[in-house]
């Protein structure tokens, strides 16, 4: 016991050097440095020194404590003790008890329970959508109806403070019965964050591309992602590298095919990249730059009419997913047959022929924050290499404002290069008079997938929405979609709206 004061007390010199931003004035703080000089870890003129400084500097490389860190706490983090001297030293100034509990559960962000000194932890948390879509038909009888979207529940934590975890499972599949009767697995990956600011990522898990695709659903100003999405596989098996500043991010992976694709021959292979940078974001502030690039070669195919023959297929709904015409998918287009059929996509390139080696993604996002006003839109292209035919070139965008009624600013997390959750200025509560959070938010997508023979469809649509969040978990979302134009494909001069609700839940 000793030695390990010794070691303690060698180390607890530097504190005059590395302690600040904190207010050792309280009595709190005065009483635990006390505690420190009357077992002689520190020395009166130390303890002097400390009670009397108000606001000492940081060196820059060592972080700056919290606003709820105490003194032990500083130590901690500026790795002057380690973690089972922390412990000990709990202990030994009163703060922790002898019998208290290995670990502590917390329900504020879901189920979490983590040791005492934050080397492991575990969370559990769940998220579902529940949606309803009404449809004004055109030319195509569209069908009306309601779904579970997502129905998600998921374990994520952290071992040994440097290796994280997550295992998450859409159940939404179960709710449509049948053959389709499945469990679909999401996210499940292993990260180690030894290296910081580098991190290793390993198993499935989100392509780096994209603002809407590397964000969360449940985030999302609208029900769905803009329809530059077609282009898209969102998550992946395969492996990332990534690094990040405060205000950038950086990434690179290699992948194969989703987990739960299974191919009778040589699967699918995909390199993706996204960079992103925020000139400033300081509270309701924010400007986002971004960046991505990706190769994707396709599947081989193993049938044995076209083996070794590789095709690619875009397709897209229009901003809704419930949409379902009763149409029947259609075989590999030709010559005669150059679009796609497949239920409620109004745009569908169908299996595009030629021998594909691959395509090329590029992609451009922005937006940017101003108190309860934002804006955002991405660009996305793709350039198809083939063997026969020719090449091809598709693209598509989207842009939209949104504002805050409620003055509430969209939450911007720059050292991940996406919004997060909102949390709004007045919960609902009926007794005390709070109404949450109002949005309102229109939007402007368009889709080309039409090039050479290929006749899969321009398509056109613009979007607003209403959002109310009553707190930080419930969500209510109302959007109106009309399809402006439909030029080629299988829907050519079809223009449907639409008008769907969504109320969602996240813990």
């Amino acid at each position: 016991m000793n030695n390990f004061f010794n070691i303690a007390r060698a180390r607890l010199a530097l504190i005059t050097l590395t302690i600040g931003a904190a207010n050792f004035a309280q009595a709190s703080d005065l009483a635990l440095l006390e505690v420190l000089r009357n077992n002689k870890l520190i020395t009166d003129s130390q303890f002097q020194a400390l009670a009397e400084a108000s606001k000492p500097a940081l060196p820059t490389e060592l972080p700056a404590p919290q606003a709820d860190q105490d003194v032990l706490d500083v130590l901690l983090a500026n790795k002057l003790i380690t973690p089972a001297q922390f412990a000990a030293l709990r202990i030994k100034t009163g703060q922790e008890k002898r019998n208290d509990p290995e670990a502590k559960a917390a329900l504020k962000d879901g189920l979490k329970v983590k040791t005492q000194d934050g080397t492991f932890q575990t969370q559990i948390g769940t998220y579902f959508q529940v949606d309803a879509a009404s449809y004004g038909d055109d030319k195509t009888d569209f069908s009306t109806g309601s779904e579970l979207r997502r129905g998600r529940i998921s374990v994520a934590g952290t071992l040994f403070t440097d290796w994280d975890y997550k295992l998450e499972a859409d159940f939404a599949g179960t709710t449509q019965g049948g053959a389709t009767n499945t469990v679909t697995v999401t996210d499940a990956y292993m990260r180690y964050n030894g290296l910081r600011p580098f991190a290793l990522t390993v198993g499935n898990f989100k392509v780096p591309f994209g603002l809407e695709a590397v964000g969360s659903a449940k985030y999302s100003t609208f029900n769905e992602r803009g329809l530059p999405f077609a282009f898209l596989t969102l998550r992946r098996l395969g492996a990332m590298a990534a690094t990040n500043g405060d205000n950038w991010t950086a990434s690179v992976g290699a992948f194969g095919d989703p987990v739960t694709s299974q191919n009778g021959d040589d699967e699918g292979q995909q390199f993706a990249g996204r960079v992103t940078y925020a000139p400033f974001y300081t509270g309701d502030r924010v400007l986002h730059f971004g960046l991505s690039s990706s190769w994707v070669a396709p599947a081989q195919n193993p049938s044995s009419i076209n083996k070794g023959i590789e095709t690619v297929q875009f397709r897209s709904k229009p901003e809704s997913n419930i949409i379902s015409d009763g149409l029947a998918a259609s075989a590999t287009p030709t010559v005669a047959q150059p679009f796609g059929r497949s239920s409620g996509r109004l745009a569908d390139t169908g299996n595009i022929a030629g021998d594909v080696n691959g395509f090329l993604l590029t992609g451009a996002e922005l937006a940017g924050v101003y108190g309860p006003f934002s804006v955002q839109g991405e660009y996305i292209r793709a350039d198809v290499d083939r063997q026969l035919g020719g090449n091809l070139t598709f693209d598509g965008y989207y842009a939209y404002a949104s504002w805050f009624l409620t003055g509430e600013s969209r939450v911007y997390r720059g050292d991940k290069g996406v919004f997060d959750v909102l949390t709004p200025r007045n919960p609902f509560n009926l007794n005390f008079g709070g109404w949450g959070a109002w949005e309102v938010a229109a939007r402007f997508s368009a889709l080309d997938l039409n090039d050479r023979k290929v006749a899969g469809g321009y398509l056109e649509d613009a979007t607003f929405g209403l959002n109310w969040y009553p707190n930080a978990y419930v969500r209510v979302m109302a959007n109106y979609i009309n399809v402006l134009k439909v030029a080629g494909g299988a829907h050519s001069g079809d223009n449907p709206d639409v008008f769907q609700l969504r109320l969602q839940f996240a813990y």
